[in-house]
């Protein structure tokens, strides 16, 4: 998922907000952590993950999207 335009500040949010619209993939917190260490050129490339004032923010659609993509590639 490649888009040059990003969504506005307001579509980003933290990782507990991120994890609560995720939470069947993704139980606890540090499963994202450890699937954003393991993958995030790709969430940043695709416009999922920012980080602003040191604080990484997320778009919950993107990450979404992205985590297929990256579920795909990694099944072929």
């Amino acid at each position: 998922m490649r888009d040059t335009e990003l969504p506005p500040l307001d579509d980003y949010v933290d990782l507990d907000t991120l994890q609560a619209g995720v939470a069947s993939i993704y139980p606890t917190p540090d499963s994202i952590r450890w699937f954003v260490r393991r993958n995030r050129d790709a969430l940043v490339e695709c416009g999922a993950l920012i980080v602003i004032t040191g604080r990484m923010r997320f778009h919950p659609g993107r990450f979404k999207q992205a985590a297929v993509e990256i579920g795909q590639r990694a099944a072929a």
